[in-house]
This record gives C-alpha cells, sequence and structure tokens, in this order.
C-alpha cells in the first residue's frame, strides 16, 4: 500500500509518516519506482505510534526506544513494556502529589472559611 492508503487506516497524515520515518521510528520503507510502499507491519506500528501518543508519551521518548534497534527486525517489546512501566510509575508519584495537593487546599479553604477576620 502506498503512504496515502496507511496514513487512512491509521488517521494519521502522510507528513506524519514520512516524521515518523525521519525519527526512525518506522523503517524505511521499499519503493516501488518513486512509491514508499508500506506493509501491515507499518499500519501496526503506526497504530501503536499513535496510542502511546495518545498516553501522554512523546515522540522523543519513543525514538529513545528505538535508539540502536533496527525496526525493521521487530519492535523492542521488552523495552516498551519496561517504558510503560516507569510511565506508569511517574503517573501514580504525580497522582501522590496531585492528592496531597488537594489536601492542603482542602485545608486553606477550610480555614478562610473559618476565620473571624472578613477584612
Amino acid at each position: 500500500m502506498y503512504i496515502g492508503k496507511l496514513a487512512k487506516l491509521t488517521g494519521t497524515t502522510p507528513k506524519a509518516i514520512r516524521h515518523y520515518e525521519a525519527l526512525g521510528l518506522l523503517p524505511e520503507p521499499q519503493r516501488r519506482e518513486k512509491y514508499r510502499v508500506y506493509s501491515d507491519d507499518d499500519v501496526e506500528a503506526v497504530t501503536l505510534i499513535k496510542q502511546a501518543q495518545s498516553l501522554g508519551f512523546k515522540l522523543s521518548e519513543l525514538r529513545k526506544l528505538v535508539e540502536g534497534v533496527n525496526v525493521s527486525e521487530g519492535f523492542p517489546f521488552d523495552a516498551a513494556i519496561a517504558m510503560v512501566k516507569l510511565k506508569r510509575e511517574t503517573l501514580h508519584e504525580e497522582m501522590q502529589a496531585i492528592q496531597s495537593l488537594d489536601k492542603r487546599l482542602k485545608q486553606l479553604q477550610e480555614d478562610l472559611q473559618n476565620s473571624s477576620c472578613r477584612c
């Protein structure tokens, strides 16, 4: 399939696909004359990239995942699992920090409501 069909199937744009290639997130596609030719594996890869982005991963993080890996030899699942685990740990830490801040804000709100000084 050509880049337009890949873009349509994955809900992205040809420009984004070329950007993923430039970053090394997708392998260099085969060519048929001057046209890029993609496979079902590329559909899966672009879908995975978009899913990761929708979950808060930056392209730079995904790029680190595939650095030193020949993406045409397969996706580094073990490294991806470790990256997801780390992202979840970071998220849980952020959630705890937000809960702590919320408790402090609630206390401030109560203190203000109970204040005898209405300046």
